[in-house]
């Protein structure tokens, strides 16, 4: 029986506007305490962009000005340019407009300016080891002292000319040293040299710093952030450049991770959930602080430093953070038109709030200038056909590039072809014959890959056979008037109900090769038994593919934010309260495989693997292809959700930014577009449920409740072969698909229902054999996007034929 699921930000306001954390303890390992000189090198990349934001304002009033006696204005420092840029004229009042972002950009100052190495570094007695080491000196040498032959071996161990006279032979030995080390380079991108994709040293990092190629505001802040990665101050600055760049869901990843370090600062209850956490904040922000601790001109302390020293030490610093991050924060779930986010998210500023009057006015004014705004959004999504996750979430746009995106990937080169059809066809070794190979066609203005025939296929005859690289099994709710059959994470066979009780003391004795960890927690996951003695058994094949980090850790919290969750009442009486499904979490286990599946792979195959990048997503659709494309988006299911995971799993959401919030969102994107449900419960018009009641007492359930507690899709798959068969209309297809059965109940089959030459194309029918009454719109949206083929586009029922016996 579960307690109340409330979350540590809401306690005292709303339990269930947003499902439980997980209860970390000791799985992060965090980055040693920031240095003085990181500090120093931190403040340097914020301060440059910061102090041109707050130039931008020029004689006009600030916000931050001092109100009465005890307002010190040294206690907005960290803040101040950020708060007063965001409060000015009104544009607090109502989002940016993602049209017309330019001009909001524009008035920041920040636009057009480019800092350089030398901007940056010169002069101000950073150390950053061989970066700025003296251009004058190679091997303890002075290069004006070095004599030819200590200059031709100097030059050959670099792999340089050593033709020329000793004037030509010391220039180009500075001229190397100027180029190598006036550098910083910083977030390695992945090696995609196997897809044909080369990133030559111009585009091995993320951001590149050196004399000649300057870095903008959201770099600096970036690298601010790199340096020094506890401070929420430089998070804050970050979530409000990508604001006003119109980046609305990377401006709340942000936002939420400066909230997460404040409320470690502010609210003595988290302060030691996870050790260590609290000190390197505080000593992050103490070490901003101290950067100038006295004014260069008289020598006495700054205002900063003296009012650090008093009783409350860094908190002082912190409201002003808290507030600005509020106000990106709802400011940006308006702009994605997410008004239940922004609505919860304003209950808990009133639950927090100290000056009511200054603090709230801001958010009072906006909240009468959006309601009728969000008033007319939501009339207009209750008239639509929605299914019940989708009825909460706001949307993101699909085809805008995000800014660290390295957008290099070219699908319709050969070399990416013909890798894609090695990993998918090739090496499928549950496919025995080979009659496929990918290609790419730009048959809609943009590159879509393809299938097609390299030998002539006849009908009936299997074409491709893929077992799911991810799967998101999710546990349903135990409920009395129905049993739910337990059945193998692995291949989905139905296993004996005592199996889990039998399992528990084969881990128990030690037998690690059929039983799993997994089997003791609070939702078990088990595996079925090896039909003989030498065969591969399902923990072994799942821990060989997908089943690595998850492993033995206690995923119940995650289950419960995508399903109904059984408090006890006042009279200790079981019941349902809510269902955290709204919170469009649906793609929630297929994301924290995707993120277990990335970290095992940089531990075995490539160390700056992106996991947006693996095999499995790299092929799918990207940005290009999602032109006028909207995806849903939630506080929950986008930010919450994905760096708690990620937190579980041992991931630093504040130091590795290998797995920021845009790779979060691409990797969402692509499973939106290509996650099918299995074939348990597929789609039927009766199945789209645009509402559920709740509360019920579990005693008074009957069957006729069940379409309120059953999510909707309770198990989703990531077929990536599959996603790359074109679908089509009724008499536009020649082939169909299937689950194969009770055998492997998720293994997904192809065949053909006619013959097919030798270089056509294959294609296969949105409809499933399962699927009753359901119009091409509605699969539409649950399959990925419009069908392609040119055919008319047919919204009565079809039933493919059956697979062959």
């Amino acid at each position: 029986m579960s307690k109340r699921p409330y979350d540590d930000d809401n306690d005292d306001f709303d339990p269930f506007s947003f499902p439980p954390r997980p209860d970390l303890f000791d799985q992060t390992k965090w980055a040693p305490h920031v240095s003085r000189e990181n500090a120093r090198i931190a403040h340097r990349f914020w301060s440059l962009p910061d102090t041109v934001l707050g130039d931008s304002l020029g004689e006009q009033p600030r916000y931050t000005q001092p109100r009465d006696a005890g307002d010190n204005p040294a206690a907005h420092a960290l803040a101040r340019n950020v708060y007063d840029h965001l409060m000015h004229d009104e544009r607090f009042l109502t989002p940016i407009n993602p049209t017309d972002w330019q001009r909001e950009w524009t008035n920041s100052g920040l636009n057009n300016r480019v800092w350089s190495f030398r901007d940056i570094f010169e002069g101000q007695g950073l150390d950053l080891g061989e970066a700025t080491e003296d251009l004058n000196e190679v091997d303890g040498q002075l290069i004006r002292d070095m004599k030819a032959l200590q200059l031709k071996a100097a030059l050959g161990s670099r792999n340089l000319s050593t033709e020329g006279t000793v004037p030509v032979l010391r220039r180009r030995l500075q001229d190397y040293k100027r180029k190598v080390y006036h550098q910083y380079c910083v977030l390695p991108r992945s090696d995609l040299s196997q897809w044909g994709v080369h990133r030559d040293d111009a585009r091995k990092y993320t951001i590149e710093i050196s004399d000649d190629d300057g870095i903008g505001a959201l770099d600096m802040y970036t690298c601010a952030i790199l340096a020094s990665p506890y401070n929420p101050a430089y998070w804050l600055s970050r979530a409000y450049c990508h604001y006003q760049q119109a980046f609305f869901d990377l401006a709340i990843g942000d936002a939420y991770r400066a909230e997460y370090l404040c409320d470690v600062l502010y609210d003595a209850h988290r302060r030691s959930l996870q050790p260590g956490l609290y000190t390197r904040i505080w000593h992050a922000l103490e070490q901003h602080i101290m950067v100038q601790p006295r004014d260069p001109i008289t020598g006495n302390l700054s205002a900063e430093a003296t009012l650090f020293r008093r009783f409350n030490g860094v908190n002082f610093f912190v409201p002003t953070i808290r507030k600005a991050t509020q106000h990106v924060l709802a400011l940006s779930l308006m702009a994605l038109q997410c008004w239940d986010d922004y609505k919860s998210r304003g209950r808990l500023l009133r639950a927090r709030t100290v000056n009511a009057d200054r603090d709230l006015m801001p958010f009072q004014e906006r909240a009468k200038v959006m309601e009728s705004v969000a008033d007319r959004a939501k009339t207009a999504k209750a008239n639509t056909e929605y299914y019940y996750y989708e009825s909460r979430a706001g949307h993101t746009s699909g085809d805008r590039i995000y800014p660290h995106d390295a957008d290099d990937i070219d699908r319709a080169a050969v070399a990416f072809t013909d890798k894609a059809t090695d990993v998918f066809f090739n090496q499928n070794e549950s496919l025995p014959w080979k009659k496929c190979r990918i290609a790419a066609s730009n048959d809609q203005g943009d590159t879509q890959l393809k299938v097609i025939a390299t030998e002539d296929i006849a009908k009936n005859e299997v074409i491709f056979v893929e077992n799911p690289p991810m799967r998101g099994h999710l546990e349903l709710p135990k409920l009395p008037i129905k049993v739910v059959p337990l059945k193998c994470d692995n291949c989905r066979r139905t296993l004996p109900a005592e199996h889990v009780e039998q399992y528990t003391r084969e881990f128990e004795q030690g037998n690690v090769r059929e039983a799993c960890k997994c089997i003791t927690q609070p939702v078990p996951i088990p595996f079925c038994p090896a039909l003989n003695d030498d065969d591969p058994t399902c923990a072994k094949n799942a821990r060989a593919r997908y089943h690595y980090r998850v492993c033995g850790e206690d995923w119940e919290w995650l289950h419960d934010s995508m399903r109904p969750v059984k408090v006890l009442d006042l009279n200790k009486r079981p019941r349902y309260e809510c269902s955290f499904e709204a919170q469009a979490t649906l793609l929630s286990l297929l994301l924290r495989e995707v993120f277990d599946i990335t970290l095992h792979r940089r531990e075995t195959q490539d160390p700056n693997l992106m996991a947006h990048e693996i095999d499995e997503l790299v092929a799918l659709e990207n940005p290009h292809n999602w032109a006028n494309r909207r995806f849903p988006f939630s506080l929950t299911a986008n930010v919450h959700v994905p760096f708690n995971i990620l937190l579980q799993l041992g991931v630093d959401i504040f130091r590795d930014l290998s797995l920021d919030t845009w790779v979060i969102q691409l990797i969402l994107k692509k499973l939106t577009v290509n996650a099918i449900p299995c074939a348990g419960k597929r789609l039927q018009k009766t199945n789209i449920i645009k509402s559920k009641t709740f509360p019920k007492l579990e005693a008074d359930l009957t069957t006729d409740d069940l379409p309120n507690f059953w999510p909707t899709f309770s198990k989703l798959y990531l077929y990536p072969g599959h996603s790359l068969f074109n679908h089509a209309c009724p008499t536009k297809y020649n082939a169909s698909w299937a689950y194969y059965g009770d055998e492997n109940p998720n293994l997904i089959i192809l065949w053909s229902i006619k013959d097919i030459k030798k270089g056509d194309e294959i294609r296969i029918p949105y409809f499933h054999t399962l699927d009753t009454g359901v119009s091409t719109s509605t699969l539409e949206r649950a399959l990925g996007g419009p069908c392609n083929c040119g055919g008319p586009h047919l919204d009565e029922k079809y039933m493919p034929p059956p697979p062959p016996t």
